[in-house]
């Protein structure tokens, strides 16, 4: 499998990174920059920025990301403001925002149905 070289998105500390099912989208969670970036991957395996913000988590220093099992939603916590960011995952790549919700102080991790 090819692994692409380099896919600058111009956002700092890209710390987290989930695939969809399908092998279609990659996203990883930038957690310097408060962002999270999305990729097409190409069926030899290389990536192509969709888009350097595909959206915002909550400001807070994202510390995980997960996808639920159909790959329809992602969800990421916001470790400073002790939140999970939802989003819906469109057709091509990018994220719609959805309500979030707030995680009880000392909570760690994140799972996705």
């Amino acid at each position: 499998t090819t692994v692409t070289a380099s896919a600058p998105t111009t956002q700092a500390a890209a710390c987290w990174l989930v695939v969809t099912g399908n092998g279609r989208y990659a996203f990883t969670a930038n957690a310097a920059s408060d962002s999270i970036s999305s990729f097409a991957i190409d069926q030899d395996g290389s990536l192509t920025l969709v888009a350097a913000q595909a959206a915002h988590s909550t400001a807070a220093h994202t510390t995980d990301m997960a996808l639920s099992r159909n790959s329809q939603f992602l969800y990421t916590v916001d470790g400073g403001t002790r939140t999970i960011s939802a989003f819906r995952v469109t057709a091509d790549g990018h994220l719609m925002r959805l309500a979030g919700a707030s995680i009880p102080t000392g909570a760690a991790g994140l799972a996705a149905r």
